[in-house]
């Protein structure tokens, strides 16, 4: 670990994941994945790039979060969350370009990611990393819609389950703290 060259995919991806969000949700929404690609870089960095984990240890809190993530999304869908984001980005983002990234890109990007934790490839541990910043972070910018929206707090789709992919991230970042802290054998 701590290879230079484990770098390159991550900041790459940190370009091209909020780019494609750009471009489906327009201006705003695109801080939340500079946040949850830009803080998981951060993560990674500080941790599992220079300090390997068990990454089976890793994997359950990872698909649990995965599982929860997507139940997430259905709320969303169900609640038409592609209004939120065309308030909020200010561009008309339609139910299928939703849909399109929240529901099919997003779980494909987050499944190869445990494939890639599984093998223990450096790529899967930053997505690892990513993806619970994401869920523990940038996840609660939910909570912040409606005061961009109108400056009051009330409902807006995705706010009743924003919290539940937290859940087994936090326990999933906990699991990654205790391991990169136990003495390493050489």
């Amino acid at each position: 670990m701590g290879n230079v060259k484990n770098l390159i995919l991550p900041i790459l991806t940190l370009i091209a994941v909020p780019a494609i969000g750009f471009y489906i949700f327009g201006g705003k929404i695109v801080f939340v994945f500079i946040v949850a690609f830009g803080g998981g870089l951060i993560l990674y960095v500080a941790t599992l790039w220079r300090r390997e984990a068990d990454s089976l240890k890793l994997i359950v809190p990872y698909l649990l979060t995965t599982m929860f993530f997507i139940a997430h999304v259905y709320e969303e869908y169900l609640t038409d969350f592609e209004k939120v984001a065309t308030a909020v980005g200010g561009q008309e983002v339609t139910e299928a370009g939703f849909l399109t990234f929240a529901a099919f890109m997003a779980p494909m990007l987050w499944i190869g990611g445990a494939i890639m934790l599984i093998k223990r490839w450096a790529f899967g541990m930053y997505f690892l990393c990513a993806f619970f910043f994401a869920m523990t972070v940038a996840e609660l910018a939910h909570f912040i819609f409606p005061f961009v929206i109108d400056g009051t707090f009330h409902y807006e789709s995705g706010m009743y389950t924003a919290a539940l992919p937290l859940i087994p991230a936090f326990y999933g970042l906990y699991i990654m703290i205790c391991e990169i802290r136990q003495p390493q054998w050489v």
